[in-house]
């Protein structure tokens, strides 16, 4: 999966999310984009990333 379609899904899933009862409606926008940000790495690690112990 490329950055550009994690992210997008990355998005998909978290606006999902934000329907929810207990979603993400109530939490500032720094959140949702963590949000994002987090789930788009999971789905395509870069480099970057200092949290990925796959490698």
């Amino acid at each position: 999966m490329t950055r550009t379609e994690a992210l997008a899904l990355a998005e998909k899933t978290v606006t999902a999310m934000s329907t929810n009862a207990r979603g993400y409606q109530d939490q500032p926008f720094d959140a949702r984009v963590s949000a994002v940000l987090r789930i788009a790495n999971f789905l395509a690690p870069t480099t970057e990333s200092t949290d990925d112990h796959r490698n």
